[in-house]
């Protein structure tokens, strides 16, 4: 997922360079939710070892 969220960055780096601003916009808007989601599934994954542990 990691690898997914980089490339949406890139690709916003590139629309931007290219001056597709709306294009940019949306692709930094959809890396900055999928970061987001795989922060929370960490954060998730953690609690949850935590009580199979406890």
């Amino acid at each position: 997922m990691q690898d997914v969220v980089e490339d949406l960055y890139d690709e916003a780096e590139q629309a931007i360079e290219l001056g597709n601003y709306n294009d940019a916009s949306l692709l930094q808007s959809q890396a900055d939710l999928l970061f987001e989601v795989q922060e929370n599934l960490g954060t998730v994954l953690t609690e949850m070892e935590d009580k199979s542990d406890g």
